[in-house]
């Protein structure tokens, strides 16, 4: 064919040389100036016909683009990671890439040591190894992590002082201390008013003020007052205001954003308005949780009786802490038990700030925990997982996963084990989700192209079993269920199969 367009371009340049003075012998002189070839004559053939592999194509419904492991949740992003990442375990039959033993240990619990076999390779060419399964383990437990692997939920020990920064039993010590000191958000007023009513009895029998401490009952509550911490106790009452104070902003947001489509009725502003200002945005906050109403003046009144006009005065978050307060008579339980459903623990915080405060000033302490003690890098190619127990469940839970390139999804400045830094910065996983849109592991096939709704793979050089036969796979959106039904000549809708498509239909 090749041969054939040449002749036809030397044709074509005879034609215009030769202008319309044509003839066979000029044009033989132009296009076969010496002897030409027989056909063929300079053709090889080897007897292997060569030929280029179909794509393989496969379908998704729902993809949205999170392509790392750690967070891949939709059909589409599942066979993404699956296409173009490496798992622990064997899913086809064929050998698996790492070696997973368990080992019993003498104190009850359980490690399971898992071995990466040589030579695994990320598809850019830097090598899959220990560190990459360290970084993957420690991004699964953070307690920053909210993807659908389960990790975090497994009896690895030393995860949860991990997550509270401390020795367990230090932690334990001062827990115990807080729950002495406050109770249901009462402090000391318990022990307050012991005194009072034994003081009061004390003096409706006529006893003299000089002799009350003769009476047990009375010399009782005033020893237990005596003894109470009240210096914690001011500083449990002070960080539980501060941050209620501080609750008034995210009560605001989280109303603005779960009830946006109510908290404009029976007003005149729009939805943008209220986004526009702050003071507005607080105003329908104090008027959705009733602790202020909007009158038909456009003034807004609180429960306690504060007045803005609301075209140069607004409630503030300060307002709207002062009348929950009062609403709530200062219990900051029950106001969290009804304000707090859907969202962080106010309280639960408040109580790790300073159990860890006190913990860090005890004289036996022994510092912060920076390290899961159950978590264990024993060479470059191996991890061990200490385990209070494990059966087949929990170490299927724990080793079907896909270990994800440190270099790709973490930061390698900040993986130090030594230095208890593991690719990114303890309980913020921000860094690492900033590139869970790529796609690139150790996987058999490469990610190389989309176009919004098809993805495109060619297979891995590095893979280690060996390049897939399969050249290419196209993965592209299930097409859509039409919502057209089928009309008979009569009218009457069915289900038409037909008995033979033609080969030129599409």
């Amino acid at each position: 064919m090749k041969r054939l367009h040449y002749i036809l371009l030397l044709w074509i340049a005879a034609v215009l040389l030769a202008g319309c003075a044509l003839t066979p012998e000029s044009v033989l002189d132009v296009v076969a100036p010496s002897e030409t070839p027989l056909p063929g004559s300079d053709l090889v053939f080897s007897g292997v016909v060569e030929s280029t592999p179909e794509p393989v194509y496969l379908t998704y419904s729902e993809m949205d683009g999170n392509f790392c492991p750690f967070w891949a949740d939709k059909d589409g992003d599942r066979m993404v990671v699956s296409l173009t990442q490496l798992c622990l375990i064997s899913k086809d039959g064929r050998p698996a890439p790492a070696e997973i033993r368990r080992l019993y240990n003498e104190d009850g619990s359980t490690s399971v040591v898992i071995t990466l076999r040589e030579g695994l390779v990320c598809s850019d060419g830097f090598p899959l190894t220990a560190d990459d399964l360290l970084f993957t383990y420690y991004v699964l437990a953070d307690e920053d992590y909210d993807g659908p692997a389960g990790i975090k939920t497994l009896p690895i020990r030393g995860l949860p002082a991990y997550w509270n920064g401390i020795d367990p039993d230090m932690y334990s010590k001062y827990v115990f201390l807080y729950d002495e000191i406050y109770k249901n958000g009462n402090y000391d007023s318990d022990l307050r008013d012991a005194v009072d009513e034994a003081r009061s009895e004390l003096q409706r029998q006529g006893v003299a003020e000089a002799r009350w401490m003769d009476n047990a009952t009375y010399r009782n509550a005033c020893g237990a007052l005596d003894n109470y911490d009240s210096a914690r106790a001011e500083e449990i009452r002070t960080a539980i205001e501060q941050a209620w104070r501080k609750d008034s902003d995210a009560l605001v947001d989280y109303i603005m954003t779960h009830y946006s489509t109510t908290i404009t009725m029976n007003t005149d502003y729009s939805i943008d308005e209220i986004w526009e200002t702050k003071g507005l945005q607080i105003m329908c906050a104090m008027r959705e949780r009733l602790v202020g109403e909007l009158r038909e003046d456009k003034t807004f009144v609180s429960l306690s009786g504060k007045t803005w006009n609301l075209v140069d005065e607004f409630p503030t978050a300060d307002d709207m802490y002062e009348e929950m307060y009062a609403l709530y008579k200062g219990d900051a339980e029950q106001y969290w038990a009804i304000e707090g459903v859907g969202r962080p623990s106010m309280l639960d915080a408040v109580e790790n700030e300073i159990v860890r405060r006190w913990a860090a000033e005890d004289p036996d302490w022994r510092g912060t925990v920076e390290s899961i003690s159950g978590i264990e890098r024993l060479d470059d190619r191996t991890v061990a997982v200490t385990l209070e127990y494990c059966d087949d469940a929990v170490e299927r839970s724990l080793t079907d996963i896909y270990v994800t390139p440190l270099h790709v999804y973490g930061n390698m400045e900040h993986f130090d084990p030594e230095n208890n830094s593991f690719g990114f910065t303890k309980g913020d996983l921000r860094q690492v989700k900033i590139n869970s849109k790529i796609a690139l592991g150790a996987g058999e096939f490469v990610y190389k192209a989309t176009d919004f709704r098809t993805v495109y793979f060619t297979a891995s050089e590095t893979y280690w079993h060996g390049k897939s036969a399969t050249e290419q796979i196209i993965l592209s959106k299930m097409p859509e269920p039409s919502s057209e039904p089928d009309m008979t000549d009569n009218g009457m809708e069915e289900n038409i199969i037909p008995a033979e498509t033609p080969a030129s239909e599409g």
